[in-house]
């Protein structure tokens, strides 16, 4: 897994689980059995098992799942940098480029992560605007800890009503 630049804060207990439930409640990642481990203040870690039904035709695993993995674990390092303003907003994912890297055998995990910097500027133009963006980082990698997929997620919040 890549280690992130910087110390990662955390999100108290009942934030980081409400993250995690609501990406796990999300009928495709429980489908392709996406789990978030672990979240914390615009970081977050994730899996996605090496199952039979989610393969590709090489026999390694499909780059849809892949993809899923890295949008659901940018979205929760999103939501772990906007937890305090999730009740009254709505994060959208905009875009999410792609580089597969690799061929992924066995048991991805994903890692994604905002630049601290860019944190007080985001929360400073939610509060004044009602809406933000964030550009994340995210890595995934295999069963062989071989990186398979970098992306760049683009997430966007705004307030409801």
């Amino acid at each position: 897994m890549t280690q992130p630049q910087t110390a990662r804060p955390g999100l108290p207990v009942p934030a980081a689980e409400a993250v995690k439930s609501a990406l796990h409640a999300i009928p495709m990642n429980a489908t392709v059995g996406v789990q978030i481990t672990e979240v914390g203040v615009g970081w977050a870690e994730g899996i996605c098992p090496d199952t039979a039904p989610f393969r590709n035709h090489l026999g390694t695993i499909h780059a849809g799942a892949q993809f899923l993995l890295a949008e659901a674990v940018s979205g929760a390092a999103f939501a772990g940098a906007f937890a305090a303003q999730l009740g009254e907003a709505v994060p959208l994912i905009e875009k999410l480029e792609t580089h597969y890297v690799a061929r992924a055998k066995g048991d991805l995990k994903a890692h994604a992560e905002v630049r601290t910097a860019a944190l007080p500027t985001a929360h400073a133009e939610y509060a004044a605007q009602g809406r933000a963006r964030l550009v994340l980082n995210v890595s995934v990698r295999d069963g062989e800890d071989k990186e398979v997929m970098r992306a760049v997620a683009h997430w966007y919040l705004r307030r409801r009503g």
